[in-house]
């Protein structure tokens, strides 16, 4: 109960911290999706209280729709580290969909695997697991090209891109080991709440102070033209790798 009130307590401080110097324009989609952590949440802890049979049922659906609204953090990061307006975003858009693309197939394919499952808990714990992981190799995959392309990230998008990205990790780490064995379970009552409180803690931190992405300094045609041509050798390899 103190780690989920906990939570409770830091999403709406997250979304004051937002709504201070309007940065709630800044980050728009990260805060639509503390803002439904914020309602889901305080729903889930008042069903807790006072209407116990309904929790369970509340706790996995909303859970489920957490895992969609996720990708609104995902899609955060990538806008701030590649925003439209750089060339980086124009020459690589296009091999990023594609990849992003093949992901969500990848997931949706191996989450169809456990449609014959009757519980909703075990049901829940696939779409968790299917989803985080791609979640994560896409927070993991704007990092790695942000640090190819010597692309800074400032204070606030580093935060929010490590926390989550070790969030999910950690999510979809816990989630096959419960679904794996029970005896997992009472540990991840525990791992799962607490690694969210720490990421919510490293979110505030990383969100105290102003520090956006510095811009992208681009050189000229040439060096633009370079980019794109890395880029389009390695979409041609990764194609290679995936159909010989």
């Amino acid at each position: 109960m103190l780690i989920f009130v906990a939570g409770v307590v830091l999403e709406l401080w997250a979304i004051l911290l937002l709504l201070r110097n309007n940065l709630w324009r800044v980050y728009a989609r990260l805060f639509t999706y503390i803002t439904w952590l914020f309602i889901g949440n305080s729903t889930i802890l008042i069903a807790f209280l006072y209407f116990p049979r309904v929790y369970p049922s509340l706790y996995w659906h909303s859970d489920s729709v957490d895992v969609v609204l996720r990708f609104f953090v995902v899609w955060e990061v990538f806008h701030q580290t590649f925003p439209k307006s750089s060339g980086l975003n124009r020459s690589l858009s296009k091999g990023l969909a594609g990849i992003a693309f093949g992901l969500l197939v990848f997931a949706s394919a191996s989450f169809w695997v456990y449609q014959n499952y009757a519980e909703l808990r075990p049901l829940h714990l696939a779409l968790d697991r299917s989803f985080g992981f791609v979640q994560a190799l896409m927070i993991l995959g704007t990092l790695v090209t942000a640090r190819y392309y010597g692309v800074r990230c400032g204070r606030n998008v580093r935060g929010i891109a490590l926390a989550f990205g070790a969030w999910i990790s950690i999510s979809t780490a816990t989630n096959a080991m419960a679904d794996l064995t029970n005896s997992f379970l009472p540990y991840w009552y525990y791992l799962r709440p607490l690694s969210f409180v720490v990421m919510m803690v490293v979110w505030i931190w990383a969100l105290w102070v102003y520090e956006p992405n510095p811009p992208i300094v681009e050189g000229d045609a040439v060096e633009l033209s370079q980019w794109t041509q890395d880029w389009n050798r390695t979409i041609s390899a990764a194609r290679t790798i995936i159909r010989p």
